[in-house]
Parts: structure tokens; sequence; C-alpha cells
């Protein structure tokens, strides 16, 4: 009997489906979390404490900064400008000439300009290297365009940069700001200076072998023009081209044509199993009224014979008379066929299909063959003349390639060099009016720090909050990863919840600690009748439990559990359980009493249920019920006795009834399953309305898996805080892959 979830309380299908889907399921890191909450809390408090005690020795910083003024501010001090000049032809344009502030920003801050401020600092302050001076530059020097609370000019903002940086000694700031600012003017005027005079040499350098060039490049030009008699052989050539181009177009139209009309000649041919020839006999017999008078004839009586033939034997002269009838109609026919086809001059073989009957679909099949076949005719005598007129064009054409190549070639080299040589000489006299100009940029406000009232550097705390709070998240994150870390090493359930989302199995029951001195046969909790057990609702185990509760509180939740689960193990069943066996993975997880307590409980309900325990090595349940263990099933398997004179009532519990494991101490020669034990386990199941076995665990034998699939299925007790994950995902695999049925599992809490 396999397991049905159909049953259970919303809860715990929740649960399952969770489980088995593959999406991310939070809460069993969640309850991790809760249970390891003071490491996670203890980390977390170290690590933020030592944030705080790192970022508390972080030193203060210091921030200075200068202003330069890097285009005219006035509008005459536009029009006097030399670019204006230059650039505009003496017409004012601000676009023309206006500065490049983003590309200056980043070209400030690039790592060359950098590099050298580095440098020039080193040279100054000999306590720190290059490389040290030069990554922090790269990191705290910013240039800014500079703006202004309120709308600057009309576009908001100013014509000015602001250098700042930001460092942890205020000497070392000053000395960086000035020696920025110097090279900053440098780069303004020498360095900007010299680049366009280095700009106009190479130009003027350019230039006579340029005009040399385009002298030779014309020359040729025009002795083309002489030895050819052609003013420009393009014209010409591009009209020869396209009169190619025309012919190649209808070629290939007349080709395509000519695929598409035979590939569908030869689709038609398929279809009616015929050649162009046979199809114009067809067409021509087809037309013919006394012979397609003959071939009804001809039909009318093959049907007559058809229908004769259910009625009369073959020799009957019914049925010769119809085929004399056929073979003259036939004979006719064919005469018929002679004729026609000799008139025509037609000629096909005596098996064609073109002989048969044609009705209207096949007659327009073969006229659309015979049309089809006509226009391939047709294309076929007009792709020839295509052709010869393309050949004798393209023969003409043969004549211009070399001339308007290189009458082509020398026209783009000129054009090239004239738009190069305009170039160069237009680049040069713009270089050369703006290297008469002498407007470098200007440094309005010099390289200093803000001082207090006392003439000291203004510095700025370091901000702690960062550091803190990553002290705060990194012990967040270090407790959680231990605490994991910590679960997963040990390798337990600590939860039942954990047990049915690492196994998705339905958890049947949760049994909690019992608290109890010893064993007591008086249970006061009362379930339900048996026969009512079919008809709870899916709620009934959300809901009270109809029982007493007994004196001590924590002997009423110890019964309760069991209650619980055998009502449980009904709502799960998909059809009556009869036998179940109850294993676990590893020895004192507690299931010899799980096993008992689910006898007494289903007793009580008015089943008559056998408890078997089968666990010859470590028998429990005798101890449990104070019964006799001398004779139990080893010795009903050895000497075949009658099984009422081995099974004993358990004392002061109506219903129940045991069947022990029987001394361990006599030699055993047989295992644990076999016909034998196949035989008792159906007289069993006959005799009683329950039998629950007490298995080994279920590992040390295979016979348990023989045994439970004689079953309705084995209940699975798994120990928290001490049964391994480990062994449990492997007994449920493997219970899987033989395709055990399963019940589902119990949670124990041990003591």
């Amino acid at each position: 009997m396999n397991t049905s979830l159909s049953h259970l309380p919303e809860e715990q299908l929740e649960d399952l489906k969770t489980s088995s889907q593959g999406g991310l399921n939070f809460r069993p890191y969640l309850r991790i979390f809760l249970r390891k909450a003071w490491l996670i809390a203890g980390l977390t408090t170290l690590t933020t404490f030592a944030g705080g005690i790192i970022s508390s020795l972080d030193p203060y910083t210091y921030t200075g900064n200068f202003y330069l003024l890097v285009e005219p501010i006035t509008s005459s001090a536009k029009l006097t400008n030399p670019s204006t000049l230059a650039r505009t032809d003496g017409q004012p344009d601000e676009s023309l000439f206006e500065l490049d502030y983003p590309t200056n920003q980043v070209f400030l801050q690039s790592p060359g300009m950098t590099l050298k401020i580095a440098q020039e600092v080193h040279q100054k302050v000999l306590t720190r290297e290059v490389p040290a001076i030069w990554k922090d530059l790269r990191e705290n020097l910013k240039v800014t365009r500079a703006s202004l609370p309120g709308p600057a000019s009309r576009s908001g903002v100013t014509k000015i940069f602001e250098v700042s940086y930001t460092g942890k000694s205020p000497q070392e700031v000053q000395q960086i700001l000035s020696t920025a600012a110097a090279t900053f003017l440098k780069y303004s005027s020498e360095d900007r200076e010299t680049n366009i005079k280095a700009g106009v040499k190479f130009i003027d350098s350019q230039l006579p072998d340029l005009q040399e060039r385009l002298k030779n490049l014309r020359t040729q030009q025009k002795q083309i023009r002489q030895q050819n008699e052609l003013v420009d052989p393009l014209p010409k050539n591009n009209e020869v081209l396209t009169q190619i181009t025309q012919l190649q177009n209808q070629q290939f139209d007349i080709e395509t044509q000519l695929k598409g009309k035979k590939h569908l000649s030869n689709i038609l041919q398929e279809q009616l199993k015929l050649t162009p020839n046979e199809a114009l006999a067809s067409a021509t017999l087809s037309q013919d009224p006394s012979r397609v008078s003959l071939l009804s004839q001809l039909q009318e009586l093959d049907s007559q014979i058809a229908i004769a033939s259910a009625t009369y034997t073959i020799e009957s002269p019914q049925i010769q008379d119809l085929k004399d009838k056929r073979e003259n109609i036939v004979n006719l026919l064919n005469q018929k066929t002679q004729e026609i086809l000799g008139k025509n001059s037609l000629f096909i073989a005596s098996d064609s299909a073109a002989l048969g009957f044609q009705d209207p679909t096949r007659l327009n099949l073969i006229g659309q063959l015979l049309q089809t076949n006509n226009e391939i005719q047709v294309l076929e005598t007009q792709l020839p003349a295509i052709k010869e007129a393309r050949q004798t064009i393209e023969k003409e054409a043969q004549r211009y390639p070399v001339l308007i190549n290189q009458y082509s070639d020398i026209q783009t080299q000129i054009n090239l060099a004239e738009e190069i040589l305009n170039k160069l000489l237009v680049q040069r006299e713009t270089l050369k009016v703006e290297s008469a100009q002498d407007l470098p940029w200007q440094l309005i406000s010099k390289p200093q720090i803000p001082l207090d009232e006392n003439g000291k550097p203004i510095g700025f705390p370091p901000d702690r909050k960062k550091k803190v709070l990553a002290g705060v998240m990194g012990g967040l994150l270090l407790g959680m990863g231990l605490a994991i870390l910590w679960e997963k090493r040990q390798n337990i359930f600590h939860a039942a919840e954990d047990i049915a989302e690492t196994l998705s199995l339905p958890i049947l029951g949760d049994i909690p600690k019992d608290g109890r001195t010893g064993f007591s046969s008086d249970i006061t909790v009362k379930p339900k009748p048996a026969q009512e057990i079919s008809n709870l609702p899916p709620n009934y185990l959300q809901e009270n439990v109809n029982y007493e509760k007994p004196n001590h509180l924590e002997e009423s939740y110890f019964l309760e559990a069991f209650e619980k689960l055998y009502t449980q193990l009904y709502l799960v069943a998909s059809s009556k359980i009869s036998s179940l066996i109850i294993s676990s993975v590893e020895p004192k997880d507690g299931q010899s009493k799980i096993a008992l307590y689910l006898a007494i409980s289903a007793a009580n309900s008015g089943k008559k249920v056998l408890l078997v325990d089968t666990n010859w090595t470590r028998p429990k349940l005798h101890e449990l019920l104070d019964v006799p263990n001398q004779k139990g099933l080893i010795q009903l398997l050895r000497d075949r006795v009658p099984s009422n004179e081995i099974i004993q009532d358990v004392p002061n519990i109506d219903n129940l009834f045991i069947l022990t494991a029987g001394n361990p101490e006599e030699n055993c020669t047989k295992r644990l399953w076999s016909p034998q034990m196949e035989n008792l386990m159906e007289e069993f199941s006959r005799n009683y309305d329950l039998v629950i076995y007490d298995t080994p665990n279920f590992f040390e034998t295979s016979d348990i898996k023989f045994m439970t699939k004689k079953t309705d299925g084995i209940l699975m007790v798994i120990a928290l805080k001490k049964t391994p994950q480990s062994l449990a995902k492997k007994a449920v695999k493997e219970i899987k892959d033989i395709n055990l049925p399963c019940l589902g599992v119990v949670a124990n809490h041990l003591q």
C-alpha cells in the first residue's frame, strides 16, 4: 500500500509541497538561526565592538582647494580673442571656441597628469615614494566645474575649475595642491603653446610633397583623356553596366520561371502518373464521346459483376453473361482507342494510365500539365536569345575596365589630395592665429586649507558608521555561516520540521519526552471509535481531542501524542491499515516504545491488536510490559507450534496481545524472513484487526524490506538530536528506490 497525502492537514501538505519543490526554502535556515541566536548575537557583538575600536583609530582628514579661471569672463575679452578670428571668420560663435570642459576635467585627472604631480611632490617631500603619492592623487584629487547656488550666466555653471585634494596630513595636502596648481598653469601656457607650434611645423613639412603629388596625378589624368579621345569614360561605363544588369535580370527571371514550371510539371506528372505525351493522349481520348460512353458502360458492368458475385458463383450463367458483355465492351473500347490514337499520330503503352477513365479532377490536372509544358517550350526558346545579347554587351564592356579603373583611381587620389591639402592649409592658418594669443589659465584662488579661529587647519573626523555597520553585517554573516556549518557538522535533526523538509515525508507523530518514572498501562486518552476514524475531517488534528486529562500534565501530552499518531495513520492511508512495520535507522531511537504505545492506543479504540517483537538481538517489548520471554517468535518459527500457544495477553489492557521475540540465548539458525514467516504474517492479518511489527534497525537486516512488502507500510522513527541525517536520508532513498510502501515518519523526543 502506497502512502496517500490527500487527507493530511493543510499545514503538513504545504510543508511537503514546499520541501519537494525546486525553489528556495528559507525556513530551515531561520530555525537554525533561532536555535543559534546566542552564537550569532555574540559574534555580532564582538565584530561590532571591533569595528568601533578600529574606526576610533582612524585619523582626521584635511581638504584643501584652489580655483582656475579657464575662459575669458567678459564679452569684449571673447571678441579680442585671436581664436575668434581663426575659427569664426570674424563672426563670434560661442559654440565654436568654447572650452571642452569634460575633456579637460578628465585630462587633468588622468594618470599621466597625476604622475607628473606625484614626481614633483616627491622631489620636494622625500618621505614618500612616487607610487604611493600617485595612488593617493588618483583617488583623492578632484577637478570639478564650479557652480553657484543660483543660476550662473545662461548655463547655470561658471567658467572656473575647482581643484580639491583630501589627505591625512595638512602639510602634505598644501604641498600637493601647490604643485598641482603650478602643473596645471604650465599646461595652459607652455605645453599648450609648444603643441601648437609642433602642429604648424608638421603641416609645413607635409605641404610640398602633397602639392607635388597632386600635380603628377593631374598630368596622368590628362594623358588618359588624350590617348583614348574621351572626356570622361565613367558615364559610358555606367551605361554598359546598366544594360548588362538588365540582361542579367531578364535571364535570371526566365531561368527562375523555367525552374518553377519544370518543378510544377514534375509534380503534375507524379500526381497523374503520366508523361506529357501520355497526358496529351489522355486528353484526346477523353474528348471522344463514344469512347467515354464505352468507359461508362464498362464501369457499370464491373459494378453489376461485383453485386452479382455476392449472390451467384463464378460459373453461374448470370456471371458468365455479364463477363461476356464486359469482354465485348473491352474489345470495342480498344478498337476505338487505337482508332483515335492513330488519327492523331499518338502512341502510348498498353498499360498506361492514360487509357483509363479520367474524372473531371484528373482532366483539370492534365490540362494544367499540358499548359505548363507549352510554357516551358516558350521560355526555353527565349533563354538563348537573352544569353546571346548578354554575351555581346559583355564583350563590348571588356574594352573599358582597364581604362575606367585607371581613370577612377587617379580621380579618387586627386580628390583626396585636394581635400587633405585644403584642410592642412586652413589648419595651419588657424594654428598660427591661435599661437599669437596670450590668454593662459588664471589662478584666482591660491591653494589653501580652511583654518579655525586659532589659525590651525580644520580637520574632519572619520566616518565611523561605515566600519561599525560593516562590523555588524560581518558578525551577522559570520555567525549565520558558523551556525549553519555547526548544525551541518552535527548531522542530526533538531525539530520535526527539519525531518519533513529533509526527507520529504509526512510527519505522522511528534512524540514529546516521556517524563514518567516507569511504564503504566493506565492510559486515559480515549480516542474515538475505530469505525469513525475514516470519517474524520482533514483538520481534526488541529482541533481538541476528546480525552480525559491525567493528573500530570506532562504525561497527558505524551499519551495524547499517540492518540494523534493513531488517528494520523488512518487519515494518511488510502485504505484500511491492517499491519505495519515500525523501524528506525539506529539503536536506542525509541522505536519499541513507539510501537508499544501505538498498539495500546489502537487497543483502547476497540481494535484487536497484536504486537510482534521481531528484534531478536535486542528484544525490548517484554521488558516494557513485564511479560515472560521464554517462548516467542523464535520458537514459533523453529518448532512450528500453534501461534495461540505462544501469543500472550497483555495484563490490564484489553484487546492487546503480544508475541515476544523469544529466548535469544537459544540457537536460532533461521533468518527472520522465510516462507513460514510469510504464512505467519498472513495468519496474523486474518486473526487481528491491526498487527504492529517492532523490527530491528533498518540497516541491520534486509529481512525488513521483505516484511514491509507484505504489510501496509513502514513507519520510520527518527530520534530528535540523535538520529544522523545522513543515515535517515540513506534509508528513505533505499525505501523509494525499491518502492517500499512508506506511511511516514514519527519524530521522537528522547530524554
